[in-house]
């Protein structure tokens, strides 16, 4: 499992977890057997979110199958393929897009584990159920067929791996992407950068300062605000490098680094008012509302709203000196 360093979702073992928490009653409730089922897993690992108080708001168990696993309630028949199966999954509503942290989750371990397919089965009886759906649904999971392993028909939902589809946005697609499109490098402000993408965080940051609640650091589709002359050309489906300037004067050849790549989405330049672009950036941009009114009262004209998927931080980030010896940048 992928262990994440910033943010409030950690793994943890099935043992060290209260099966008696009210937060598992909707589990016990459509799983017959499911405390048993729980106490079996006690050694295994899952993603978890506490709030201060230790209440747990997420829950997230991941499953590797491979291509000899057996369907015999799966309506219509899976064909043999290597996939991750999303087995337990749970989000409070928290107001700080938890539920896209966890879809993070989902698609980095699909990545790493190296699988064809993606699947989740889900109950349609009740409106958290729906919201969760939609999640789903949102970012590519298609209706497959039912799964009838618990005497009640769930819906399956799946999501291929490996391959692109050209009639589905960059979300819909994602994770995966096509790298033979045009690419572009975003300045952003160091004060800004860790608190946008809390997984690029630098050795030299400390990790107390970016495990707050703030509702962009969660979110896997994000807003950034430029008015680089560069992107003019960029379009959905471009991968954008996000560039953190250094802070200290001299050292900025050294302090300078490319820390992350990722997707465009989305482009957004023609806003007709303060109040649209307040609900654009609404819980995915790491600027204040007072930061955004100033971006509008300042040089609306030219602001761009950049909708970018975070596709992965780098382990080696070139640094502004070799950026330049290399002649990309001047």
């Amino acid at each position: 499992m992928i262990d994440y360093k910033a943010l409030s979702v950690k793994h943890t073992r099935f043992g060290e977890l209260d099966i008696k928490n009210p937060f598992f009653d909707t589990f016990k409730k459509d799983y017959p057997g499911f405390e048993d089922w729980f106490a079996r897993k006690c050694d295994e690992e899952a993603y978890v979110c506490n709030d201060d108080k230790n209440n747990i708001l997420g829950f997230l168990y991941l499953k590797t199958e491979e291509k000899t696993e057996s369907y015999p309630y799966m309506q219509p028949a899976f064909l043999p393929k290597r996939r991750l199966k999303v087995g337990t999954f749970k989000v409070e509503s928290t107001g700080f897009r938890l539920g896209e942290r966890f879809i993070k989750i989902i698609f980095d371990n699909a990545l790493k584990r190296e699988v064809d397919e993606i699947y989740v089965t889900l109950f349609e009886n009740r409106q958290e159920l729906s919201a969760l759906q939609e999640l789903f649904e949102r970012w590519g999971f298609q209706r497959y067929g039912v799964n009838r392993s618990t005497g009640k028909d769930e819906a399956v939902f799946v999501k291929p791996l490996k391959a692109y589809n050209t009639a589905f946005s960059p979300k819909q697609n994602f994770p995966n992407i096509r790298y033979n499109v045009s690419k572009f490098i975003m300045p952003i402000e160091a004060c800004w950068h860790t608190h946008l993408i809390p997984d690029s965080q630098l050795r030299t940051e400390n990790l107390v300062d970016f495990l707050g609640r703030d509702a962009c650091k969660y979110a896997l589709q994000k807003v950034y605000i430029s008015w680089a002359y560069n992107m003019n050309g960029a379009k959905p489906g471009d991968l954008v490098f996000f560039y953190r300037m250094g802070k200290t004067d001299g050292r900025k050849g050294f302090e300078s680094v490319i820390s992350t790549v990722c997707i465009i989405d989305e482009i957004k330049r023609d806003f007709t008012s303060e109040s649209e672009l307040l609900r654009y950036c609404q819980n995915r941009s790491v600027f204040s509302e007072e930061n955004l009114k100033s971006f509008w009262h300042r040089n609306s004209r030219n602001l761009s709203a950049i909708k970018f998927i975070q596709v992965k931080s780098l382990e080696k980030r070139p640094i502004l000196n070799q950026l330049r010896d290399a002649g990309i940048v001047a």
